[in-house]
């Protein structure tokens, strides 16, 4: 849907208005959560995808927050990764993430490489 110019800016405002508070109290919003989000990716890259089998919906809400979906999003991917062995093993060559209080969000990236 596309909004009309000043529903549009009203809504841009309403969100920078939103990430300023949250970088000066990260207690207005879910706050970032680092530790998990560093603790997910190092399952992701270890391929220990049954570690999240017993996490519940709400509990990954409550750690994950709004990003819940993208976590999912995350899991089926290295799920699909791990289910073709085309690729053979592979290993985790690059890793980053970073909290973004600004942009509400912590970002992460992973990439790998075959070992054949």
């Amino acid at each position: 849907k596309q909004f009309p110019e000043n529903e549009r800016e009203l809504r841009q405002q309403r969100v920078i208005s939103a990430a300023e508070k949250f970088v000066v109290d990260q207690n207005t919003l879910h706050p970032l959560n680092p530790v998990w989000d560093n603790r997910f990716m190092s399952l992701l890259e270890q391929g220990r995808l049954q570690g999240l089998d017993a996490v519940s919906n709400e509990e990954l809400s409550a750690m994950a927050g709004k990003s819940t979906h993208e976590v999912k999003t995350w899991v089926a991917a290295f799920a699909a990764f791990a289910a073709i062995s085309a690729f053979g093993n592979w290993r985790s060559e690059g890793r980053y993430y970073r909290p973004i209080p600004e942009w509400i969000a912590g970002f992460g990236s992973l990439s790998a490489t075959t070992q054949n």
